[in-house]
C-alpha cells in the first residue's frame, strides 16, 4: 500500500517528535503492508526557506531509516486551503505531493470557508489536482455530505482516513466515511498517522471494513492504484461514478439517500 498522508518527519509538526518515533512509525507501517510513504507536514502559510531546509534534513533522516525496510519516502504537505494558493503554486512553491500536480489540501474542521469551491476550481484550472484531506471529519460535511459530493462531481478528489471506518473519530465521521464510500466518492485512503499509535493500529481493521463494504478491487484502487496514478500524474484507473454523472436532479436524489438510515 501507499500512504499519501501522515506526519512522519521528526520535530516538524504535531506528528513524530523524534527520529525514534519516526522509526517506530516506519516499522508499524511496514508491518501493515505500506511500501511507499509521502510524509505531509502541516503547512498553514507560505513555505519559508528556513522551514524548507529543516524539513529536507528531517526527510533525509527518515529516508535513511526507511531504506533498510525497502520503503520509498517522498515529500508532500498538508496545505491549508487559502485564496492565494493557486498563485503560490504558479510561483513554484514546492508543496505538491512528491513533485506531482496533486496537492493535499485541508479545510477547517468547523466551518466551510466561502472561498472553498472557487479556490479548488482555480487550482484545477491551473492544471493542479486537488486532493481534499479527510472530508468525513469536517463538521459541515457530516451535516451535509453533498458538499463533498458536489466537489467530486466537479473532479475534486477525496482522501478519507482509515481510522474513520472504525469509529476512532466518532460516530459522525464513521457515518460520513461510509456514506462517501457507498457513493464511490473516495479516491484515496490514508492513515493520517501522527505516531505509531491508534491511527496506524486501526488500519488493518479499517481496511477489512472497507473490503466488506466495497470489495477488494476498489480497496486496492484506493490504497495502491490511485495513489500510484496521482504521483505519476496519470488519470486514476478507477474514477468516481459521480464524475460526469450529469447535473440534473442528482443533489436532491443524494440528499434523499443520505436522509435514510
Amino acid at each position: 500500500m501507499i500512504d499519501l498522508h501522515l506526519h512522519l518527519l521528526p520535530g516538524i509538526d504535531d506528528g513524530a517528535a523524534s527520529i525514534k518515533e519516526s522509526r517506530e512509525m516506519l516499522t508499524a507501517a511496514h508491518a501493515l503492508g505500506f511500501r511507499a510513504l509521502v510524509p505531509t507536514p502541516h503547512l498553514m502559510e507560505r513555505l519559508r526557506p528556513d522551514d524548507q531546509w529543516r524539513i529536507a534534513a528531517a526527510l533525509a533522516a527518515v529516508a535513511a531509516e526507511a531504506t533498510p525496510l525497502g520503503m520509498r519516502i517522498d515529500l508532500g504537505y498538508e496545505v491549508a486551503l487559502t485564496p492565494d494558493l493557486p498563485a503560490r503554486l504558479e510561483a513554484n512553491e514546492p508543496i505538491t505531493l512528491a513533485g506531482s500536480r496533486a496537492i493535499l489540501v485541508e479545510l477547517p474542521v468547523v466551518g466551510w470557508p466561502t472561498y472553498t469551491e472557487s479556490t479548488l476550481f482555480a487550482l484545477q484550472a491551473a492544471g493542479y489536482r486537488p486532493l481534499l484531506a479527510h472530508p468525513e471529519r469536517y463538521r459541515a460535511v457530516q451535516q451535509d455530505p453533498t458538499l463533498a459530493l458536489d466537489l467530486v462531481a466537479r473532479g475534486i478528489m477525496l482522501q478519507v482516513t482509515f481510522a474513520s471506518f472504525v469509529g476512532l473519530f466518532g460516530k459522525a465521521a464513521k457515518r460520513s466515511a461510509e456514506t462517501l464510500l457507498r457513493h464511490g466518492a473516495i479516491h484515496i485512503l490514508a492513515s493520517d498517522a501522527h505516531s505509531a499509535g491508534h491511527r496506524l493500529a486501526a488500519v488493518e481493521k479499517a481496511r477489512a471494513r472497507v473490503v466488506k463494504l466495497a470489495g477488494e478491487q476498489e480497496t486496492r484502487a484506493m490504497t495502491v492504484d490511485n495513489p500510484l496514478a496521482l504521483l505519476a500524474d496519470r488519470p486514476l484507473p478507477m474514477q468516481s461514478p459521480l464524475l460526469d454523472s450529469g447535473r440534473g436532479g442528482w443533489r436532491s436524489r443524494l440528499r434523499l439517500a443520505f436522509s435514510r438510515p
